[in-house]
């Protein structure tokens, strides 16, 4: 069946929404649920209270150099040291309450791979010579917290669904990979099959990136979703998270630590044999996290598309149907 959805087309729009968080967030659910609208595809919009942190600014000086920079904490605070230096590929779990300069040494920009509970701030690999040789080194943050109400759009079958896709929509920088890219296989599923809908249930989520949930701060959209619709998780066939693609080959990923890292939710591991993690290059990821490289040219259609028909197959079996 065709469609007159434009998946790049669309993209571009939502990564243009700069970056997804508060007002950003709101204005890209607005595209989102417009989008379906104009399809007269009928949905539901769950709302749900968050606290996020508002970045009003991060100051860093090394000998009286200047360092670009940026916010990775939950709190506000200063470091006077070059002692807490940390790779922000470590996990935040380990350090979640430790006041720290973190970097991404794959990116070549500023990646806020991680936030913490603590005093921190991201810089990019180019600044840690400068940050190791100093003698003298401060760094304030400034940061508050902001109650906020934030959505999950949900399309299709809520009842009983035998198969459950979610994505998120919000996002640091442009997002195109993350996660631009889900959200837009999502709908193009969605508009483009609209036979899907009497079996499966789309979740497109907000507030996944950050709230004040600890130690936990990511994924608070799924979890509130969770708590609404543990029925339709427990009784559904199969749960796909649609994170990251559209950048390399699909892959479907099974494993219980990378579920979570995808779709933190409280039952994982009550349902971990048929939640899968739907992503695509790892590795090109890595290089762009969480980072203003992060853009729309990076995505490639026939990716996009190798997403879509992988979901399709999958679906296909798990609900019976001839797609």
């Amino acid at each position: 069946m065709q469609s007159s959805f434009s998946q790049m087309a669309f993209l571009r729009k939502l990564t243009s929404l700069y970056e997804r968080q508060l007002v950003q967030e709101k204005k890209a659910a607005e595209l989102i649920k417009q989008e379906i609208k104009s399809c007269d595809i009928p949905f539901f919009v769950q709302r749900f209270a968050t606290q996020v942190p508002v970045f009003i600014s991060s100051k860093v000086v090394a000998d009286g150099k200047l360092i670009p920079s940026f916010p990775t904490s939950f709190v506000s605070g200063t470091i006077t040291d070059n002692h807490h230096l940390v790779s922000s590929l470590i996990s935040s779990q380990r350090l979640i309450g430790d006041a720290n300069i973190n970097f991404n040494p794959v990116c070549n920009g500023i990646s806020r791979s991680n936030h913490y509970f603590a005093p921190s701030v991201a810089v990019s690999r180019d600044s840690l010579p400068a940050l190791c040789k100093a003698k003298k080194i401060r760094a304030d943050i400034k940061v508050k917290k902001q109650s906020y109400t934030s959505e999950n759009i949900l399309i299709g079958n809520r009842k009983n669904p035998k198969n459950i896709l979610v994505c998120h929509y919000d996002s640091f920088g442009p997002g195109a990979i993350d996660n631009a890219s889900g959200t837009t296989v999502l709908l193009n599923l969605a508009i483009t099959f609209p036979s899907l809908l009497g079996h499966t249930l789309f979740v497109i989520g907000g507030n996944e990136e950050l709230s004040y949930d600890q130690p936990i701060y990511w994924g608070r959209g799924y979890r509130m979703f969770e708590k609404n619709y543990t029925p339709q998780l427990q009784k559904a066939r199969a749960i796909y998270v649609v994170d990251c693609v559209g950048n390399g080959k699909t892959t479907f990923d099974y494993r219980t630590d990378i579920a979570r890292l995808g779709f933190p939710i409280k039952n994982l591991e009550r349902w971990q044999k048929k939640i899968a993690l739907v992503y695509g290059d790892f590795e090109k990821l890595m290089k762009v996290y969480h980072s203003d490289l992060d853009t729309a040219d990076l995505v490639n259609e026939k990716y996009l598309d190798d997403a879509t028909q992988e979901l399709l197959k999958r679906i296909a079996s798990s609900a019976g149907a001839d797609l």
